[in-house]
């Protein structure tokens, strides 16, 4: 059965890597390194082996000149487009209303189900509580209008690395929110969203759910095979606990993303992402280096910053994995 591909939970490849992207499907192959063991596994983009392709991202305006070149290998595209308009902890983030012009262009060029609003996650600090996101949520949801039937939220976690880069990179401070609280302030966005005809689910948030906000799916092989008319594996994958994704491919890296939030769990930190990005050749064969058949890796040749270190490499050849 062919593979959903996912680009990336771990990195925004369309605002940053669009054109390698490209150039893989072009190639019809891509080597992805496993961010703990170190694996190397050869990934196939054949047409034939690609079922559909969920995309990740806040700045989708890269990838939307590369559509077509894209729709060569399939036309079953999925966009999750994360607008927060909280570009106090997101600093690369281009201006939310640039985003909706965007997000209004995708859901023209395809439907409003191919797509989702992503209003995650919620980070409350003391320079901005829920209610900021409140009147942000309600602004995004206006312009949003007829064209979004499904949104996805939760709340930022306090990983060690995110208290750190706060501490380093900001002056707001995380506030603590009880469970009673973060149910409150769900509902009161469902309330919002209900107006508009959305609906509100929580991403491994699952003490969030009730009534008004479900469980998340963000990779639903039943919605997708509805979607695509196409039979896909629809098993769950073997991700983080409360996860309800069905199986994938993911093809991107970890410290890769230069948007610079402060809330990311996948960068350890902004200087080490933005290094990446400097140093990346859209020519690579993987997102972070250059893979040959023997293993040997022509990778960044910078020394590495203090934080997440590239595992060493072993190669494998299966493109059965999942994330």
């Amino acid at each position: 059965m062919a593979n959903v591909i996912s680009a990336s939970r771990r990195t925004d490849i369309p605002a940053f890597y669009a054109a390698w992207f490209v150039q893989r499907l072009k190639e019809g192959s891509v080597a992805v390194q496993q961010p703990y063991s170190g694996k190397i596994m050869r990934v196939s983009l054949k047409r034939e082996d690609v079922s559909a392709i969920v995309f990740w991202s806040k700045n989708y305006a890269p990838l939307i000149e590369k559509l077509e070149s894209i729709e060569l290998t399939t036309k079953n595209l999925f966009f999750h487009f994360t607008i927060t308009a909280a570009q106090e902890l997101e600093p690369e983030v281009p201006d939310y209303r640039s985003a909706v012009r965007d997000y209004l262009y995708l859901a023209k060029r395809y439907t409003s189900r191919q797509i989702v609003w992503r209003f995650d996650p919620l980070c409350i600090t003391d320079k901005m509580p829920f209610e900021v996101y409140q009147e942000r949520f309600l602004r995004c949801a206006e312009l949003l209008k007829g064209n979004v039937s499904a949104c996805i939220i939760s709340f930022a976690h306090p990983y060690k690395k995110v208290i750190a880069n706060f501490k380093k990179d900001t002056r707001h401070l995380l506030v603590e929110l009880t469970v009673v609280q973060k149910r409150d302030y769900a509902r009161r966005l469902a309330e919002i969203a209900r107006r508009y005809g959305i609906g509100i689910s929580a991403c491994c948030n699952d003490y969030l759910t009730s009534n008004e906000v479900k469980k998340a799916a963000c990779i639903d092989g039943a919605l997708l095979s509805t979607l695509f008319n196409t039979p896909l594996d629809t098993r769950r994958a073997s991700t983080r606990q409360e996860c309800a994704c069905t199986k994938s491919i993911d093809i991107g890296a970890y410290d890769t993303c230069a948007h610079g939030c402060l809330y990311c769990y996948a960068n350890t930190n902004k200087d080490q992402a933005e290094r990446a990005l400097r140093l990346h050749n859209p020519a690579w064969n993987s997102l972070r280096m250059d893979v040959p058949e023997n293993g040997v890796s022509k990778a960044q040749q910078e020394p590495p910053v203090k934080g997440r270190t590239m595992p060493a490499i072993a190669i494998v050849y299966d493109h059965r994995n999942g994330d």
